[in-house]
């Protein structure tokens, strides 16, 4: 009995679909798009790998056990973006990588830092960038708020190196990595997690500094809009000092950063009302870190503070009509340039090498230099104010906050 013209369609569909999920599965273990196979690497054809828009957290694990670092950088897209392995301040400690994942918060830190240990993975110096941000408090109370919606598929779960293997967003990034390795603008990721932005630089250049300047405090101010100003959230603090706890009984050197908010960003959280609150989480990381230095009297753990107004922070931002003018330290106020991420990594290795003029650049945060840090800011916000009182009391600062202004 011959088979029905149906089957054997069927079968032809099915020997076809297995063919092409195996072709597409073959072009990205070669081109190899996350760095997850090494069959082959090989200049102007996939050495420049793309940046990651999917599986980042898992991607960039893998990366972390397979290059058991000396050292790590957790954070958020500041410190993706700003701090360098590759740094000279840390050339001394071994090879590094960057874990760092945007918009994820201390959870995400703690996380990788647990899947490293488990792996047996144990970096001598953890550098971790704290979001202020991330600890405040949701202005609408949490029985309000929406339900969480579902994760997206295979996100997280243990089937993504399947779906990293065989899948069309997957051939996608393939032949998007053969593209980009003469584009000197392209989004990519370097081996050791750190994401350069050049992309930016063709923003720059097309729309100038002031527009992404201003597109950014847009979206800060929107994000600001959803905190509450009355209080700090209590569960953040508790999982800083379990994770605190974690790292110091590993002995490793932990750095911890304030990151070097641009003065724009301080300025919108004054406007927004949280800047009592900015205060106050500082003097609750200090005391996070004494209870845990109680309980582990050898462990390692600084604490160094980059924001505030000085020469840095308060870089000027070029106007409208100045697009071929450049900045030198940010990209816009939500993120800093590895220029400026070098200078805080040098600071926070050898937090008494300073230049001449930003001596008070990064100063170390404990009980007794609470009072003396609070007088700083102050002082270089005077000297801001007065180079640049458009960054506190322009009509577009105004509108783009949604708040018709304040002082601390």
């Amino acid at each position: 009995m011959t088979a029905s013209p149906f089957k054997s369609y069927l079968a032809t569909l099915a020997l076809l679909l297995a063919g092409g999920a195996l072709l597409a599965g073959a072009v990205v273990l070669i081109v190899d798009p996350y760095g997850l196979y090494g069959v082959v690497r090989r200049d102007d054809f996939n050495a420049v790998k793309p940046g990651l828009s999917r599986y980042q957290n898992q991607i960039k694990m893998e990366h972390a056990l397979r290059r058991q670092p000396q050292f790590i950088i957790l954070g958020n897209s500041r410190a993706e973006i700003g701090f360098d392995p590759r740094a000279s301040a840390l050339a001394a400690l071994g090879s590094g990588y960057n874990l760092a994942i945007p918009g994820t918060g201390l959870a995400t830190s703690a996380s990788q830092f647990a899947q490293l240990r488990q792996a047996g993975v144990h970096p001598r110096t953890v550098i971790v960038g704290l979001e202020f941000i991330d600890f405040l408090n949701p202005a609408i109370p949490p029985a309000a708020r929406p339900a969480p919606t579902a994760a997206a598929p295979a996100q997280g779960r243990a089937d993504w190196r399947f779906d990293a293997l065989f899948s069309l967003a997957s051939l996608k990034d393939a032949v998007h990595t053969l593209r980009i390795q003469h584009d000197g603008e392209a989004a990519t990721l370097s081996a050791d997690g750190f994401n350069p932005l050049l992309e930016y630089g063709a923003h720059a250049r097309r729309d100038g500094y002031q527009k992404m300047f201003a597109q950014r405090a847009r979206e800060s101010a929107a994000n600001l809009r959803r905190k509450s100003t009355r209080g700090l959230a209590t569960e953040d603090f508790q999982l800083l000092r379990s994770f605190l706890l974690a790292m110091a009984a590993t002995q490793a050197d932990v750095q911890l950063v304030i990151y070097p908010y641009h003065a724009q960003m301080l300025a919108m959280f004054e406007a927004a009302g949280v800047w009592p609150l900015f205060e106050e989480w500082k003097t609750q990381l200090v005391l996070a870190i004494a209870a845990v230095k109680a309980q582990h009297p050898d462990a390692h753990i600084s604490l160094i503070d980059f924001s505030g107004y000085g020469r840095y922070n308060c870089e000027r931002i070029p106007a409208a009509n100045e697009r071929g003018m450049a900045t030198r330290w940010y990209w816009e106020a939500g993120h800093f340039k590895k220029a400026l991420g070098d200078i805080v990594l040098r600071r926070v290795m050898s937090p008494r090498d300073s230049a001449p003029g930003d001596s008070r650049f990064g100063m170390p945060l404990d009980g007794a230099s609470l009072a003396q840090n609070r007088a700083r800011i102050a002082q270089e916000r005077s000297v801001c104010a007065a180079a640049q009182p458009a960054l506190f009391s322009s009509p577009l600062l105004a509108a783009q906050h949604g708040y018709t202004g304040g002082g601390r």
